[in-house]
């Protein structure tokens, strides 16, 4: 049972590392030649359990395989359809932040950037850019999962089950207070607003695995009753 409980929670870490890649920076030439080569977009995880997963992973594996798309013309188109989409200058059709979304003037650093910060905080870890980028982007809420899952991970192996249980639950309050907040809008707009198949599979994938891991952690909680 630890095994199994090890091998789900070093899986949700591995989609959440593919999806912070995608969208915390701009794609590099070497970042896109290394995922079509070792296939790591076929291997993402639960695409039984969301047919949203099972696009994005054929539509960003079909785009990888074909050469064309990894020679350094496709990466710069693939750095200005990143651009354009999340950095800007000109306004954002997908700004990468949660504030922007929950806010009727789509303003940033506002409450929700604060409550993300206390998140990290409790965990030791802090926005690279603190104060001059919220700390409520896409790439950044991802990291955080991707981290407290490689934690959670590490409990498991030690045997700390109140110490995954305790993590498990921060991630369940994380998904539900601001990723399910803002998450199926922002992978709208990028699935609307993205010139390439690359981005508009990776709207999905952010979008279908959003929901099957806060269904996953639902079944985990319940396998592990309060402490």
């Amino acid at each position: 049972m630890q095994g199994e409980l090890e091998t789900v929670l070093e899986a949700r870490g591995f989609a959440y590392a593919l999806l912070m890649q995608a969208f915390l920076v701009e794609p590099q030439r070497e970042q896109i030649e290394n995922l079509a080569e070792t296939g790591a977009v076929r291997l993402f995880p639960f695409g039984q359990d969301h047919p949203a997963i099972q696009q994005g992973t054929a539509a960003v594996g079909a785009f990888l395989a074909d050469p064309a798309n990894r020679s350094a013309e496709a990466v710069d188109r693939l750095v200005w359809d990143y651009t354009r989409l999340f950095v800007g200058p000109a306004r954002l059709p997908a700004p990468p932040y949660e504030s922007a979304y929950r806010t009727v003037d789509r303003l940033v650093f506002q409450e929700v950037t604060l409550e993300v910060r206390e998140a990290y905080r409790r965990y030791g870890l802090v926005a690279p850019k603190l104060g001059t980028e919220p700390d409520d982007h896409i790439g950044l809420e991802l990291s955080f999962l991707y981290e407290t899952c490689r934690l959670a991970a590490g409990a498991a192996a030690a045997g700390d089950i109140d110490g995954v249980h305790t993590i498990l639950q921060d991630q369940q309050a994380f998904l539900d207070d601001h990723l399910m907040q803002w998450v199926p809008r922002f992978a709208a707009d990028v699935r609307q607003h993205a010139e390439t198949a690359y981005y508009r599979g990776w709207a999905d994938l952010l979008a279908g695995f959003a929901e099957t891991d806060r269904d996953l952690l639902e079944e985990l909680l319940a396998e592990q009753p309060d402490r």
